[in-house]
């Protein structure tokens, strides 16, 4: 349970208060760390203390927000800012703190958080290479620590995250965990597409032809080139096998055009 206890937080004791993220105060909530005061105070990117109506109106924004505590981990002031703010806040935020925080029974919540990371990385305007790097740190403490995440352990979403990261690391990083990707896939916490997309992967990181055609590159003029495939006349057939939709139906999306007979 939360507790909860009244003072008169001020905006100008701002800069005395640590700054803790949305998946953080979740975290620290569910653990009963964290003291919410009554006369919480939500403001915007300038400082401006927002009205009911205003703060109702930014509610999606709560997860980007800056969470500001106390020295007595008292929640006493939410920042509101954009995804964009957001994503470089977050960029020079270890994703783990303390190794001691990780509960290898309870990997959900960090999983899902590193997960989200990732992909609004993506959606962004420019990927930000040190929120990968940092997803990276934190997956890694996570296999040293716990072995590879299970859906037991860490929900629908734990492994995928695991993937996600690995992927969107450096060719030696995939290499050295595509076997326990692969193992992961056999007991079913991954699905075979996953591991069918990272195998063109390494494939292109080798400059060898990719199985699937997963992997699409850009030319010069900005368009989107499907890269060298092997056998390409039997691709659905192994497309199939791995839960993939046929190849020019793919390519459909990055307005490619795919008109090899399949046998």
């Amino acid at each position: 349970m939360i507790v909860s206890c009244k003072k008169s937080p001020s905006i100008a004791d701002i800069s005395t208060l640590d700054e803790i993220s949305y998946e953080e105060m979740l975290q620290q909530a569910s653990s009963n760390t964290l003291i919410v005061r009554d006369d919480v105070v939500y403001i915007d990117e300038n400082n401006n203390v927002l009205s009911n109506e205003e703060k109702e109106s930014r509610n999606e924004d709560l997860m980007y927000a800056k969470w500001l505590v106390n020295e007595q981990n008292e929640l006493v002031m939410v920042q509101l800012q954009s995804r964009e703010n957001a994503l470089k806040w977050l960029s020079d935020r270890p994703v783990i703190k303390d190794n001691s925080q990780i509960d290898c029974n309870k990997l959900d919540m960090l999983l899902e958080r590193i997960y989200r990371r990732d992909q609004e990385n993506r959606s962004s305007q420019a990927i930000l290479p040190k929120v990968d790097s940092l997803n990276l740190v934190a997956i890694e403490a996570v296999i040293d620590k716990c072995g590879m995440p299970t859906i037991e352990n860490s929900g629908e979403m734990g492994p995928s995250a695991v993937w996600l990261v690995i992927q969107h690391a450096s060719a030696d990083k995939r290499k050295k965990y595509f076997p326990m990707l692969l193992e992961a896939s056999k007991k079913g916490d991954l699905d075979r597409q996953d591991i069918a997309l990272m195998q063109d992967r390494m494939l292109m990181d080798a400059g060898k032809p990719q199985l699937y055609g997963s992997q699409v590159t850009v030319n010069e003029s900005g368009e989107y080139m499907l890269y060298d495939l092997r056998d390409p006349e039997t691709v659905d057939q192994r497309r199939a096998v791995m839960n993939l939709m046929p190849l020019k139906e793919y390519l459909n999306f990055f307005e490619i055009e795919f008109n090899v007979p399949q046998k």
